[in-house]
């Protein structure tokens, strides 16, 4: 009898518990958030290296840099961002076939491309390294700069 009486309790706590994280899941799925094809994109590659750009607030910047996955380097933020300013929307590889290039290489690379939103008017750097990034890995092997004005 005991047993049953601690049990009952038991249970509605786990329903309760239960309940609570369904709620949440749905409250958050009602946030608002970045459509992506909405805003107009300013893109940005390896020849921008070290240089100043401006973009309107709203504006998405898509910086795409050359990597290869096969060999365990990646891009990375070097530095945190000011979450007021500028917004990592996403971050993803793509192959050399899916970027289009020509010559598709077994172990050939592609590259990485990087979408930021331009939240308010000032300056942002947005400093990026290639590297390994598990401990003893290589760190940058290669270093990309964008110093930007939002406008």
């Amino acid at each position: 009898m005991k047993k049953k009486l601690f049990i009952l309790p038991l249970i509605a706590l786990l329903a309760l518990v239960c309940a609570g994280c369904a709620a949440g899941t749905n409250a958050q799925g009602d946030e608002e958030q970045t459509d992506i094809g909405q805003l107009e994109e300013v893109s940005f590659d390896a020849t921008y290296d070290g240089q100043t750009v401006e973009v309107d607030a709203g504006n998405l910047l898509v910086i795409t840099l050359e990597s290869n996955a096969t060999t365990g380097f990646e891009w990375e933020l070097a530095e945190e961002l000011d979450p007021n300013m500028i917004a990592l929307l996403q971050s993803k590889y793509l192959t050399a076939e899916e970027a289009e290039e020509d010559e598709m290489v077994v172990g050939s690379g592609g590259c990485e491309v990087w979408t930021f939103e331009a939240l308010t008017a000032g300056q942002v750097t947005l400093d990026m390294a290639y590297s390994r990034p598990w401990e003893g890995g290589e760190k940058g092997v290669e270093t990309f700069t964008l110093n930007v004005t939002i406008k």
